[in-house]
């Protein structure tokens, strides 16, 4: 017979989620404050581009992704006064400089002829690593006390792993030349470089934990490990 004093797990036995997860409320809310900020730049970005590119099938795609983004910044801050008591606005900002200054350097191809470099930008850079980002959120949250990120994480993942198909596909029809395949590759990496130097799309701690969150990780595994109380 079962002894009904004995500890339960705070799941059933098929559900094998753990509740903490690593990030806090207060990296959380950080974090949210970001993605909202990079999510209104892309729209903003992808928006002003719909009335200067000329090839027609590119205009229509970037009008339809633009509006992704929008709704994007929408969900997060939504989400924001759900995690702090505090003013969204405050929250939005650049994850630092150098996340500044690659939304800066996204934007600097602006002649009619260079729809690859414009592109390259998009969906061979910023929106691949969002979506890394996004994933490593995912993956590495509360799947309880963090439901509603969650829920606002897998929409934005739907829509950027669409976007992210889509781009590609367009880019591949666009570079048909070695001097385009140049052109698409040095542009890619002079952006990679910036995001390098970021630490990543929401600066350090974009995919993998910080030595902070590690460290926190430590103690609570220690303060609930039976053991450690022998």
């Amino acid at each position: 017979m079962a002894d009904p004093l004995a500890p339960r797990s705070p799941f059933v036995p098929w559900d094998r989620r753990e509740l903490p997860g690593i990030f806090t409320v207060e990296q959380t809310a950080e974090r949210v404050g970001h993605y909202k900020w990079i999510e209104m730049k892309l729209f903003e970005l992808m928006g002003g581009w719909v009335a200067t590119i000329p090839e027609l099938d590119v205009k229509f795609k970037l009008g339809t992704h633009c509006y992704h983004h929008a709704f994007h910044a929408e969900l997060w801050h939504k989400r924001l006064p759900e995690l702090r008591e505090m003013n969204p606005e405050r929250l939005t900002v650049a994850p630092n400089p150098e996340v500044e200054a690659l939304v800066a350097a996204l934007g600097e191809p602006e002649d009619s002829g260079q729809t690859i470099e414009k592109l390259v930008g998009l969906y061979r850079v910023l929106i691949p690593h969002l979506i890394a980002a996004y994933t490593f959120h995912l993956n590495t949250t509360s799947q309880i006390a963090d439901a509603p990120t969650i829920r606002s994480l897998k929409f934005c993942l739907q829509d950027d792993e669409e976007e992210w198909r889509e781009g590609e596909m367009i880019l591949q029809s666009l570079i048909e030349t070695d001097d385009e395949v140049e052109r698409a590759c040095h542009h890619q990496a002079k952006l990679t470089k910036l995001l390098v130097a970021a630490g990543g799309v929401v600066g350090p701690g974009s995919i993998s934990p910080t030595e902070q969150q590690l460290a926190d990780q430590l103690a609570e595994s220690v303060l609930h490990d039976p053991a450690a109380d022998q």
